[in-house]
């Protein structure tokens, strides 16, 4: 309702006294104010809509032989009669004829919640000239000419007493504490209707609307010895977002006058709201606070506690309470050792009532585990300032353990290659999800392990020397790619967002397919080497990210970027 005040007339009909009909059923009324009409006269067409389901705009009705020259005028309504709400809006059309004969409005449907209301077509005779009543002729100044009962009624009616109200919930608050300002009007008369002529102004306030009841009750009331039905027009939940005094400058209202008596034409006046001024306290600046102000309490909790290396878990940070949570939106910072945390995703659940906001904020985080073993999320905090306890207050979730499993604990994921046994440049480097179990223990004397490390040297010289012999029929250089291998990774590489895959399949063979090609990078940090890495980042990236829509698009920008790392590169 409050919205609608600043695009159109908000109509309440406070029938206080008065006895009229009970809320109706949804309704659809099409209705012209003239069914004969002459070519130069117009016809005004109203469609109305009545029920609890009233929509921002009805459809205009087909015309036949009618062209549209004036409106919509809007018009909304709202009455109470006997404690109980009623509403309906208006739509009002100036038609004009276009030629002599038969004209019609179409007929109106109107979608109301669920269910589509209509209402049937019109039919109109349209007659050469004007056929519209002339103007009544000016009286003659002569006293014998008027009729003596047409001056009873037509003395001044006593000014009706209404007045409006702006009331806050308080008046002493601190920085980002909810202040409930509520509109009201109270009445000893039928009001016909409620026009928001000037609009209140918010400086130094964040303004969340609230919606009004959809029947709300009038109540009696007494104000300086003088009863008045009261009833709220309108609600805003307002969070101040400095310190000092604030002023909430008047609102003013145009509010129509129900006909008092039979010779009474009723008429409209003008009431304005006094200001509203609070003081606002300020909060203190301390190292981490967040800037709530409510009442909160934090939790973080995992959805896979127990994962194999290579596989990820989600951290949820939550934030659950009232306050103006609306107003964070800086997620905790988490650092995992042994582990990489990709950025987070925000899912928030709030409600906006008179007593201020409530629910939870979310962080979710992807983590995952650079290592196998027991690794541990450690303590996160939510800081935030409790206005009943006048001070920051921090509110701290538990450790929270990881085991993963897949490898040695302290095993890390991709393992390094020792320099004593460097790859080749072309060979393969594993996998996290194809790691084997970590090393194992040889119960060997020393003198076997000198014998057997005299059999390595003498190996790895026969394997040297057939190695050379090989780069001398082939004619390359050691660790160069085969060609066939090159293509086959980009023939797997154009696959990537063709084929329907999944965006983890699709990033596990994207990563696989580097790994093939360029092997182990460890300690190199040439510009290739970089090039790779960062690949492999995007991947990872992609591989865990939450799945919130369509990423074959992504998948095929990924897949062209590691082609052209192939092809550079490898």
């Amino acid at each position: 309702m409050c919205r609608a005040w600043a695009r159109s007339a908000i109509v309440v009909a406070a029938l206080a006294g008065f006895a009229g009909r009970a809320a109706a059923d949804d309704v659809v009324r099409s209705e012209v104010d003239a069914r004969k009409v002459g070519l130069h006269d117009q016809v005004q067409l109203t469609i109305t809509v009545e029920g609890s389901h009233l929509p921002n705009q009805a459809p205009m009705p087909a015309l036949t032989n009618l062209q549209v020259v004036g409106g919509p005028a809007v018009s909304t309504q709202m009455s109470f009669v006997n404690g109980h709400m009623s509403q309906s809006r208006s739509w009002t059309y100036a038609l004009e004829p276009q030629a002599v004969g038969r004209a019609e409005v179409g007929p109106v449907t109107v979608k109301l919640g669920s269910t589509e209301t209509s209402a049937p077509a019109i039919p109109i005779e349209v007659v050469a000239g004007s056929v519209k009543p002339q103007p009544a002729p000016q009286r003659s100044n002569d006293i014998f000419d008027e009729d003596p009962f047409s001056r009873l009624g037509r003395q001044r009616q006593a000014e009706p007493r209404l007045f409006v109200e702006a009331k806050p919930s308080r008046t002493r608050l601190y920085v980002g504490e909810p202040l409930l300002l509520t509109y009201y009007l109270y009445t000893q008369t039928g009001v016909s209707g409620l026009q928001l002529a000037q609009a209140p102004q918010f400086q130094g306030f964040w303004a969340e609307d609230l919606n009004s009841p959809e029947r709300p009750t009038g109540e009696a009331i007494t104000v300086d010895g003088v009863t008045y039905r009261r009833f709220p027009v309108m609600m805003k939940l307002l969070f101040p977002t400095r310190a000092g005094r604030l002023t909430i400058p008047a609102a003013t209202l145009s509010i129509g006058i129900l006909r008092q008596s039979f010779f009474d034409v009723g008429g409209v006046v003008q009431r304005s709201t006094k200001p509203v001024t609070v003081e606002v306290r300020p909060i203190p600046e301390e190292p981490g606070f967040s800037g709530a102000v409510g009442h909160f309490r934090a939790d973080a909790s995992v959805d896979r506690p127990n994962l194999s290396l290579g596989d990820a878990a989600t951290l949820r940070f939550k934030v659950e309470g009232s306050g103006n949570l609306k107003w964070v939106d800086r997620a905790p910072e988490v650092n995992v050792q042994g582990a990489k945390v990709y950025p987070p995703q925000v899912k928030s659940d709030l409600r906006a009532s008179s007593a201020g906001i409530s629910g939870s904020r979310t962080w979710e985080f992807v983590i995952v585990p650079q290592t196998s073993g027991t690794i541990e999320i450690p303590s996160l905090a939510f800081s935030y300032f409790d206005p009943s306890k006048e001070r920051v207050v921090r509110s701290e979730t538990p450790p929270v353990p990881l085991r993963v499993a897949g490898g040695a604990p302290g095993a890390a994921a991709p393992v390094p290659m020792t320099a004593t046994a460097p790859a080749l440049r072309g060979g393969p480097l594993p996998l996290r999800a194809d790691l084997e179990l970590g090393s194992r223990s040889f119960p060997f004397s020393g003198k076997a392990v000198a014998v057997a490390a005299g059999l390595a040297l003498v190996l790895h010289g026969l394997l040297w020397g057939s190695g050379r012999l090989g780069q001398l029929r082939l004619g390359g250089p050691r660790g160069a790619a085969a060609p066939r291998s090159t293509r086959s990774a980009l023939r797997d590489l154009e696959r990537i967002g063709r084929d329907g895959m999944s965006k983890e399949k699709a990033a596990g063979l994207i990563e696989k397919t580097i790994h093939g090609v360029f092997g182990s990078l460890d300690g190199q940090e040439d510009e290739r080497a970089r090039a790779v890495r960062d690949l492999l980042d995007e991947v990872h990236s992609l591989r865990y990210a939450p799945q919130l829509g369509d990423y074959s698009e992504k998948l095929r920008e990924l897949a062209a970027h590691a082609v052209e790392v192939v092809r550079r590169w490898a």
